[in-house]
């Protein structure tokens, strides 16, 4: 039966800057070679790269990848329930992202789009534990008012700020928590470190594109420009709509404790393991662990016993059983969404 498994940096060329703080966080040293544009860490990947080289994929400590063993051994991986809810697709990605700049203006498309559209089940809701933040560190999350399509298209044709002016700019710190809803137009602003939990797919419409260098072809998906551009929510996330997607991950005292809004469980699920107040207990499944302070350690009801310490990333399979933490650690357990949840798509005011 297959055990947890530390996961090694999985961090693919990327468009814009970053890296250094996933190499900190990880208690690495940049190389001679590091050439500050591996800002995503991909942990867990069943997922390529939708352009650049089509790189991402996890491999595992055997050589084989998480993708060619989830097609053997789905059973030990993911058990029955997930199975019989999602066949062998692990239905998840997380990332750590280091943004050393501000990344597009960008929205994902949603499940009804990406199934007519891309052919996949999934679309790109998303969500942002924050690590760090630099002093006045932003992001912008949905339109601060409804737009409609043809200002739409014209401020994507002027490739300008003012389409990053009309979005709600937040700011952001360590615990912070937000669900990206698919649709919703969103950036990440330089100084934000985080872990992003994501549907498995590599789709982003790139509103904000020529100042980073992409092309039509890649910002649109490959898709026609008003296809592409119909995707994108233009009614307003509004005050009280904001609040519901913000949550902190690092409030409360429970051993075990959700991150996320409740919207986000049809898509994936953060749960924080604290063992500070006692031991944390996790049942049985497939998840993706990171831990983000501190030190402890990690048993599993299969009888492994695993040391801990920040900057480690672990990928723990069914077949491990319950899974039981203890020390001075804290740990974000990454999973799958849950098929019996109250299903969203998750536009404003839904």
């Amino acid at each position: 039966m297959p055990a947890p498994q530390p996961l090694a940096p999985n961090t693919p060329q990327r468009f814009y800057s970053g890296g250094r703080r996933i190499l900190a966080f990880r208690g690495l040293e940049p190389t001679a070679d590091f050439d500050d544009h591996r800002p995503e860490d991909w942990l867990g990947s069943t997922t390529r790269l939708f352009a650049e080289d089509g790189t991402g994929l996890t491999v595992l400590a055997d050589g084989r990848t998480l993708a060619a063993t989830l097609e053997t051994s789905a059973d030990e991986w993911l058990g029955p329930m997930h199975r019989n809810a999602y066949g062998d697709d692990s239905g998840l990605l997380v990332k750590l992202l280091d943004a050393a700049e501000r990344l597009p203006v960008h929205t994902h498309p949603d499940r009804d789009f990406a199934k007519k559209h891309l052919d996949s089940a999934h679309g790109k809701t998303e969500a942002w534990l924050i690590l760090e933040a630099d002093p006045g560190a932003v992001v912008w999350l949905g339109f601060r008012e409804d737009i409609d399509h043809g200002t739409l298209s014209e401020l994507v044709d002027a490739q300008d700020q003012r389409l990053l002016a009309l979005l709600n700019e937040i700011p952001v710190q360590r615990g912070d928590a937000l669900l990206v809803p698919a649709g919703q137009p969103h950036a990440i602003g330089a100084g934000v470190f985080l872990v992003e939990l994501q549907e498995p797919t590599d789709f982003s419409v790139m509103l904000d594109h020529a100042a980073f260098g992409l092309d039509p072809d890649h910002a649109y998906l490959g898709l026609p420009r008003d296809l592409a551009l119909s995707s994108v929510t233009q009614t307003a996330l509004r005050e009280a709509d904001l609040a519901a997607l913000h949550t902190r991950w690092d409030d409360g005292s429970a051993p075990v404790r959700s991150g996320l809004a409740d919207r986000a469980t049809p898509y994936f699920r953060a749960d924080v393991f604290d063992g500070r107040p006692g031991e944390a207990v996790g049942d049985a499944g497939f998840s993706v662990l990171v831990v983000v302070e501190g030190q402890g350690r990690l048993r599993t009801a299969a009888g492994d016993q695993i040391p801990l310490q920040q900057g480690q990333t672990l990928l723990t399979p069914y077949s491990s059983g319950d899974l039981f933490l203890t020390g001075d650690v804290t740990v974000l357990r990454c999973r799958p969404g849950l098929e019996d949840s109250p299903n969203t798509q998750m536009e404003a005011g839904s």
